[in-house]
């Protein structure tokens, strides 16, 4: 919003090119989050599915073992590129932070609380998640990179604010 509301403002016409860059990028991140509600419902679901697969033999308990392995990846992967997008947002409001609209203000620190708040969220469903994988290295492999997410985060949002 605030973004839209300083492109095309007079006052802010020097801003004009920095928010017609900034505004297709922070628009294609909205359109990618959408579906990712959807993907972690499904996520989800599929996990529910492998628990109620039968383990009565080895290869049955080999077949659901798997099941459930694919799924815990699934529903970790999602939060995960949560906090992907919104990383990749900060250097825009980073910009936007510098030619906006003051009057503003309030809007884009609500964006910014936004931001860190859904990456600070995923971060959460990813550690919570991880416990239950039991491939050691993809478990720390995952983890590393969502605490450097999340440590970008800590140093953005505070930043901007």
């Amino acid at each position: 919003m605030t973004a839209w509301m300083t492109y095309g403002a007079r006052k802010h016409e020097g801003s004009v090119a920095m928010v017609t860059g900034i505004l297709p990028v922070l628009h294609k991140t909205i359109q990618q989050l959408s579906p990712l509600i959807d993907a972690d419902v499904m996520a989800f679901n599929n996990y529910l599915i492998a628990q109620k697969m039968p383990n009565g033999t080895e290869e049955e308990a080999s077949r659901r073992h798997e099941a459930l392995e694919e799924a815990l990846l699934t529903i970790v992967h999602v939060p995960m590129k949560i906090m992907e997008l919104g990383c990749e947002c900060w250097d825009h409001i980073e910009t936007l932070t510098k030619g906006y609209n003051t009057s503003l203000k309030s809007d884009l620190q609500v964006a910014i609380k936004c931001i860190e708040t859904g990456i600070w969220g995923a971060y959460k469903n990813v550690m919570i998640n991880l416990d239950d994988i039991s491939n050691e290295k993809t478990k720390q492999d995952i983890a590393s990179k969502a605490r450097n997410l999340l440590e970008t985060n800590e140093v953005m949002a505070p930043r901007l604010l």
